[in-house]
C-alpha cells in the first residue's frame, strides 16, 4: 500500500476503468470501493503499487456540498465531513513526457452497501444536525467529528504516483444548480455523482468530458 487512505470499507473490491500511458508500458487501474489506484507494468505484468488516494475535506472553501435531501432547500455549504474520492473512469494524456490521468470520483460502495449507513442510524454523536441525513462509511467513521463519506463529487487530475494535481471542488454541482439540472433527492448520496471520463485534443488543448449519473 503506497499512501493513505485507502477505505477499510472495502478491503477486496473490483476494478472499474483502466488507461494506459502513452508509452504503452504501464497501466492505471481503479480501485473504485477501496478509494485506491493500481500500478500494472504491463511488461512483467506485475503490479507495482497499489496508491491510495486520500479524502476531500468538504469544509474547505470551494469543495461545499448540499448534505440533505430533506432539508427543503439546494444549498451548497461547508461541512464537516471528508469524502473518499473512489474515482470510476479514469484516462490518461501527456504533457511534457510526464503522464496525467483525469479521475471521474463517482463514490460507489459495496454492492450489498453493507458498509453505508445515514449519520442518524449509524450510532455515532456529536455531528451538526444538518449532517443527518448524509450517507457515510461505517467502517471508516469513528465519531461524530470524524465522518467520512463516498465519492469526491468533482473529477480530479493525478499525475502517474497518484499525487493530486488538480480538483474541481463543488464546480459540478455548482454547474448543475445553476443550470437547474441538480438532483436534489441525492444530495445524501453523491450529488450530481461524476462517473465517466473521456479525453479529446481540440486546436492544440485538451478537453475532458465528465459524465455525471445523475
Amino acid at each position: 500500500v503506497g499512501r493513505e487512505h485507502l477505505s477499510a470499507a472495502a478491503p477486496a473490491c473490483r476494478s472499474d476503468y483502466i488507461a494506459v500511458n502513452a508509452a504503452g508500458t504501464k497501466a492505471f487501474v481503479t480501485l473504485q470501493e477501496a478509494n485506491a489506484m493500481g500500478v500494472l507494468d504491463l511488461g512483467s505484468q506485475q503490479f507495482t503499487s497499489v496508491i491510495g488516494l486520500g479524502a476531500k475535506d468538504f469544509s474547505l472553501p470551494g469543495n461545499e456540498i448540499d448534505p440533505s435531501h430533506k432539508d427543503g432547500k439546494i444549498e451548497l455549504r461547508a461541512a464537516d465531513v471528508k469524502g473518499f474520492y473512489q474515482p470510476d473512469a479514469v484516462a490518461a494524456y501527456e504533457v511534457g513526457g510526464q503522464t496525467y490521468l483525469v479521475m471521474a470520483n463517482e463514490g460507489d460502495t459495496r454492492e450489498d452497501d453493507g458498509d453505508k449507513a445515514r449519520v442518524k442510524d449509524s450510532g455515532l454523536t456529536g455531528y451538526p444536525g444538518e449532517l443527518s441525513q448524509l450517507n457515510i462509511s461505517t467502517a471508516d467513521s469513528t465519531s461524530g467529528t470524524d465522518l467520512y463519506t463516498f465519492g469526491g463529487r468533482s473529477f480530479s487530475i493525478r499525475d502517474a504516483d497518484g499525487n493530486l494535481v488538480f480538483d474541481s471542488g463543488n464546480r459540478l454541482d455548482a454547474e448543475a444548480i445553476a443550470r437547474g439540472i441538480y438532483d436534489d433527492g441525492r444530495s445524501d448520496d453523491k450529488g450530481v455523482e461524476p462517473e465517466g471520463v473521456e479525453l479529446m485534443e481540440i486546436g492544440g488543448r485538451m478537453f475532458a468530458f465528465i459524465d455525471l449519473e445523475r
